[in-house]
Order: C-alpha cells, then sequence, then structure tokens
C-alpha cells in the first residue's frame, strides 16, 4: 500500500531565489537615494549659471594679468608654519599708496576661501604682513593670487602645500599661471 503524499508548494517569501532575486534591485534603490542625497548635499561650486558674464570676466582678468606683466610685478609669499599668518615682499610698477589684498582661493570648495587685507610696513613699503586667528584649512594646495585693492592688476600661482611654507608670485598672461609651482625656503 503505497500512500501518496501530496506536496503543497511553499509559500513564495520562504524560498531563497525570490530574495536572491529583490536584492540586486534594492540595492540599486538604496544606491541611488544615497548618491541623490550626496548631490544635494554638496552642491557644486565650480557650476556656474551665467555664461555671458563669466566670459566677460575672464576678459577683464586677462586685462589685469597684462598689466601685471607690463609693470613686471613679482612678489614672495611667505605662510607662518601655523598657517596663521603672511609675509610678502612684493616688486614692480605699482603705486605702493593702494592697499594690497592676498587671495587664498580653494580650488573646489569655495566655502574655504579667504580674502585678506594686507598691511604695509611702514619701514619697507614693498613689505606686507597680516595674520588672522584661525589656520588654514587642512587642504592640499591653494591658488594665491595678490592684487591691489582697485583691481588693475593681479599675479597668481598654485601653492602646494606640502611643497613648503612660501610660494613665488610671477606675472604671467592668463592660462599660464598654474603650470609651474616654485618652492622657496620658509622664514
Amino acid at each position: 500500500m503505497n500512500q501518496e503524499k501530496e506536496i503543497s508548494p511553499r509559500p513564495w517569501y520562504k524560498e531563497p531565489w525570490t530574495w536572491g532575486l529583490m536584492a540586486g534591485p534594492a540595492i540599486v534603490v538604496v544606491a541611488g537615494l544615497i548618491t541623490f542625497k550626496i548631490a544635494t548635499d554638496a552642491p557644486d561650486d565650480l557650476v556656474t549659471d551665467d555664461y555671458y558674464k563669466e566670459g566677460k570676466n575672464i576678459v577683464q582678468q586677462m586685462e589685469r594679468d597684462e598689466k601685471a606683466l607690463n609693470q613686471h610685478m613679482n612678489a614672495q609669499v611667505y605662510v607662518q608654519p601655523d598657517k596663521k599668518g603672511v609675509m610678502i615682499i612684493v616688486s614692480g610698477e605699482y603705486n605702493t599708496q593702494t592697499p594690497l589684498q592676498l587671495l587664498l582661493i580653494h580650488p573646489t570648495r569655495k566655502a574655504m576661501d579667504r580674502t585678506i587685507d594686507l598691511q604695509q610696513n611702514e619701514n619697507n613699503p614693498l613689505q606686507y604682513t597680516a595674520q588672522w586667528e584661525e589656520a588654514l584649512p587642512a587642504t592640499n594646495n591653494w591658488i594665491v593670487r595678490l592684487q591691489d585693492t582697485q583691481n588693475e592688476w593681479r599675479i597668481e600661482n598654485r601653492w602646494i602645500v606640502s611643497q613648503g611654507d612660501a610660494v613665488q608670485l610671477i606675472a604671467q598672461r592668463m592660462g599660464s599661471a598654474h603650470r609651474k609651482t616654485n618652492k622657496i625656503e620658509s622664514f
């Protein structure tokens, strides 16, 4: 006497292959939500909405670079080892009565940028200094720009922090300013 057992099918949620098939799409959905969250929390500072205005600004900056080149502008920038101050020695044909500014520009994060008003040394009109309370944020490099407050000229170069606490700024035509960095021993 053979009794035949009736085999009842298991519910779908007890089958391992069902969960295996659903795992892939579920992981993709979670990864997409995480990516969306990251993208909305950290907007890209490098994207601009007004290309025409940016184009006009580039032409104006080229004129400032050209003026600095014609005035033979150069500067040695020495950042203090604690990153809380700077000393700058400037040379060139410029109006020493016009105040100067130092801009420390982070290549990708606008919130880290600093604009520093420089104090002229009374005994040496070609030497400028500045102090600030908080050390510069730790980063690999900065774009260091020296300019007059009337926006007539500017000189800049890339400062790679690991190469020392100093950078040399030499007047150059726009586009060539970031090709070469100069290492100078700190003071």
